[in-house]
């Protein structure tokens, strides 16, 4: 009895062990994948590129880009775009910080915001647009204006417009860099960047006065003139043109012949280029304050006065807004009520403009109206 005992004991050790030795062993030199949370991006005159969690502003990961950021970041096909002022054009992990520098030399530095569509990532440097193929690394086409080109171009269908400070509105062919028209020679720095709807283009000059463009041809609809340059980038919303200018004002216009349908005053020159959210548009000032205006009749919503000049141009997302000021700080506010969600030092001046990386399918952020580098 003894001895069978003793080999039953056996058998179930022995059993015991060979289960335990199917068990898998975990693989410590594999680190475990990296939880993917979205994001919100800002770059500044300090040189570095930052990534904070959108929720509490605690920060991911910052990476060094050795000269000044004008350029806003741009999240396109799951790759971080930065460009800087010594004309060097990185490509970030989004979710690391990990940079690579493109092999492309441009003609100087980057200070416009590059836009993507179908795998190309189209910016200017100097007086020429590109067109980048991002699998390569190649530059598909690349178009000469005759000055340089200060003024983010935007894309709609087949076409891109941008403005040029050689006075001339440009429209080219996106797929391949051809030139469908040039506008009449305004004879003033073109620096706010365009926006289209169906059948117009609106663009602002240091001459004071917002163009309305025919997309057919480039010819003028109608214009409207304020006192002082225009630099903030327009946005059309049901019918209405909004922009602001170093006049201290944001104009909203009718769409159809610039008639003004409200102007609201600040204390200051408004570079920072609206941004709309729901019924409410968001704007920066060098009043130091950042406002949320009713976008049907005007009327302050909410402002915040923060403890610098705002050049940057505000992005919303998840009913928050985000928004860089002179004082170094970046801010998250509650959309509707204006509470301050959360503030975070950065140690340098902020003339571009957050995105944000919702961590949607396509890979492609959320964007400012425009490039924020209103410093020009």
């Amino acid at each position: 009895m003894k001895n069978n005992w003793t080999k039953v004991l056996l058998s179930a050790t022995a059993i015991a062990t060979l289960f335990s030795a199917c068990k898998p062993k975990p693989d410590t030199d594999t680190p475990f994948p990296l939880a993917v949370t979205p994001s919100v991006f800002m770059g500044s005159q300090n040189q570095f590129i930052y990534a904070l969690d959108p929720e509490n502003g605690n920060k991911k990961w910052e990476c060094y880009i050795g000269a000044d950021i004008a350029s806003s970041p741009v999240l396109f096909e799951g790759t971080l775009f930065v460009g800087n002022s010594s004309s060097i054009l990185f490509k970030i992990d989004p979710n690391t910080g990990v940079r690579k520098q493109s092999s492309i030399g441009f003609a100087s530095g980057i200070s416009t915001t590059p836009i993507g569509k179908s795998g190309f990532l189209m910016l200017s440097s100097g007086n020429q647009m590109y067109s980048i193929d991002i699998k390569p690394d190649s530059i598909e086409w690349k178009y000469k204006a005759g000055g340089a080109i200060n003024s983010s171009a935007t894309l709609r269908d087949t076409q891109m417009v941008f403005g040029c400070d050689d006075g001339f509105v440009y429209m080219i062919d996106n797929r391949n860099g051809n030139l469908i028209w040039k506008s009449n020679n305004y004879a003033t720095l073109l620096r706010s960047s365009p926006v289209m709807d169906e059948k117009l283009i609106y663009i602002g000059g240091e001459n004071g006065v917002l163009y309305a463009l025919k997309r057919t041809d480039g010819s003028e609809a109608w214009k409207y003139t304020t006192t002082a340059p225009i630099k903030s980038s327009p946005i059309v919303y049901g019918g209405n043109v909004i922009f602001g200018g170093d006049d201290s004002k944001l104009h909203c216009l009718e769409n159809i012949g610039g008639t003004p349908r409200w102007i609201l005053t600040a204390k200051d020159r408004i570079r920072s280029s609206p941004y709309l959210y729901g019924q409410t548009v968001f704007v920066g000032s060098y009043d130091n304050n950042f406002y949320a205006v009713n976008v049907l009749d005007g009327s302050i919503k909410w402002s915040y006065k923060t403890n610098g000049l705002i050049a940057s141009s505000p992005v919303c997302y998840n009913d928050k807004v985000y928004i860089g000021s002179y004082d170094k700080k970046l801010y998250s506010f509650d959309v509707a009520l204006g509470t301050l969600k959360w503030e975070y030092a950065i140690n340098g001046l902020m003339d571009c403009s957050p995105s944000i990386d919702s961590n949607n399918a396509s890979g492609n952020g959320i964007n400012s109206t425009i490039s924020g580098a209103s410093k020009n």
